[in-house]
């Protein structure tokens, strides 16, 4: 099942935030390691414009290996197209920062890391890049695996360029914890 959902107002701005909307006395990345490591999932990841702060987030916990199997930091379009097998006439028709995309990142980086779960990002985190119909701040994620729906979720952020990335990870993290624990 493919739900996207479509975030327009102020984003989330730190995990403070998260914890206290979700009511936890953890990190969320934590609650994210706690639920894979009980339902004996393990997690891999396609970053793009997160460049690789998803799996930093993961990794400053201790014992992130027990279930984080890796990312592939698909920065560029060459990447996609080499690691995750994107075909480059998707990416030409869609753009790379797209719903279809990053459905493919997703799948693509299960298949490649074998990992139950999965989370895929892309998008423009500025300050340039961004285009009219996809401007600074337009992100794609796709969090899903073996036996769990697929969940998009398409976000118009605002802020710098490390406020937008932190933004990223912080809903990419939540989008995971929700479809362990809907």
């Amino acid at each position: 099942m493919l739900r996207e959902f479509n975030i327009n107002g102020p984003a989330l701005k730190t995990a403070h935030n998260i914890r206290h909307w979700i009511g936890l006395q953890m990190k969320i990345e934590e609650k994210l390691l706690q639920l894979c490591q009980k339902k004996q999932l393990t997690l891999g990841a396609a970053e793009s414009c997160t460049g690789g702060a998803f799996s930093a987030r993961l990794t400053a916990i201790p014992d992130a290996s027990k279930c984080f199997m890796g990312s592939i930091v698909a920065y560029t379009n060459t990447v996609k197209t080499k690691l995750l097998n994107i075909p480059q006439e998707k990416i030409e028709k869609y753009g790379a920062v797209s719903l279809p995309v990053v459905t493919s990142m997703l799948e693509a980086v299960c298949m490649q890391l074998n990992s139950a779960l999965g989370v895929a990002i892309t998008g423009f985190a500025g300050p340039t890049g961004g285009t009219s119909e996809a401007p600074i701040g337009t992100v794609f994620i796709a969090v899903g695996g073996k036996g769990l729906p697929t969940k998009t979720i398409h976000l118009h952020l605002k802020g710098s360029r490390q406020e937008i990335i932190q933004q990223t990870v912080e809903y990419a993290i939540l989008a995971l914890v929700e479809i362990l624990e809907p």
